[in-house]
């Protein structure tokens, strides 16, 4: 991987975190900062998008269901699309393999986005000092000039040198792993997509019996082997054929109500 490579992804990878001011991080964070995302970002960049978008939909589903509650970033899935999705591309890993570097460097990257809110404090004096003055030229460095700059030394310096350097110590370990640790990753990156994909039904889906749709697609997919365009459209048509059922139902329940109401007035 060269240098220009190297400082695209750490690019990308400043501007897609969690506290970076991209259309107040909709744009960041919310979409730069997915894995599918990053994967193909990076495809592109390394010259292999078809390998960057296979690898960013493996590691998307796991992270699928991933929520930041008040600020609370349980793995940093900037450092997950970029710097690892980078080199998991230039080493031509398996699903398997880069799930598994996805989710360190995913742990270590939250250690650098506590490093920054720290630093991030000490910028709230010159901010109240600027208020109490009226400086608005002085509060805009310290709300959006200083912080920044923070970042790229921080967040930037870090995702450069795992890109820069870690594609090549990583393709180095991967020569000497045995074939069954290989073998393993490979199967734990099968099984935790699974876990994504169970884990956003059950903050998703409000009734059981919800999950039939779902069962649905998967049997088109899976075994009747359709088109997924063709199986989104029969999947929006039966969406709407059941809101429109259950419309319906309401409706005459409704009625039926206002009957009985007529009939106990009378």
């Amino acid at each position: 991987m060269t240098i220009l490579q190297s400082l695209l992804i750490a690019f990308f990878c400043v501007i897609s975190s969690n506290e970076f001011p991209l259309y107040s991080s909709q744009f960041g964070w919310y979409v730069l900062g997915r894995p599918l995302i990053g994967g193909f970002i990076c495809g592109i960049i390394l010259g292999d998008i078809s390998t960057g978008i296979s690898l960013g939909v493996a590691v998307q589903l796991v992270y699928l269901a991933l929520v930041t509650p008040g600020g609370s970033i349980p793995i940093d899935l900037a450092f997950v699309s970029y710097p690892a999705m980078a080199i998991a591309i230039a080493n031509h890993m398996n699903s398997g393999s880069a799930v598994a570097l996805a989710a360190t460097i995913g742990v270590l990257g939250t250690f650098v986005y506590q490093l920054n809110l720290t630093l991030d404090s000490f910028f709230h004096k010159g901010q109240d000092d600027a208020i109490d003055n009226a400086d608005y030229k002085k509060l805009n460095r310290y709300i959006w000039l200083y912080p920044q700059l923070t970042k790229f030394i921080t967040r930037g310096s870090l995702s450069f040198m795992a890109a820069y350097f870690g594609a090549k110590y990583v393709n180095e370990f991967l020569k000497i792993l045995p074939a069954f640790v290989q073998n393993g990753l490979l199967i734990l990156g099968s099984v935790l997509p699974a876990v994504g994909i169970a884990t956003l039904l059950i903050q998703s889906v409000r009734k059981n019996s919800y999950i039939l749709f779902f069962l649905v697609g998967f049997v088109g997919i899976v075994f009747m082997k359709l088109n997924i365009l063709g199986l989104t459209i029969f999947g929006g048509v039966l969406a709407f054929l059941y809101y429109m059922a259950s419309q319906n139902s309401s409706e005459e329940k409704s009625n039926n109500n206002e009957d009985d109401f007529e009939e106990e007035v009378l």
